[in-house]
């Protein structure tokens, strides 16, 4: 049951992720560029974005599988 549940949050982090890196808003492309590198343009950060969401994805299918 567990392995389900982690398995429905990395779904839904990739999901907002992947909605950061689509729509762009100003104030989380900044604090992504913060976390990392200040001197990332924004393209680089939405690819950044787009990286971990796909990680977060592939981890939840896997939580998927490793759980039923």
């Amino acid at each position: 049951m567990g392995y389900i549940i982690g398995g429905i949050e990395c779904i839904l982090y990739a999901a907002f992720v992947y909605y950061i890196a689509i729509k762009r808003p100003p104030a989380m492309i900044r604090l992504v560029k913060k976390k990392l590198n200040k001197n990332m343009s924004d393209n680089a950060a939405a690819i950044v974005c787009y990286i971990f969401a796909s990680i977060a994805l592939a981890g939840g299918i896997v939580l998927f599988i490793v759980g039923t």
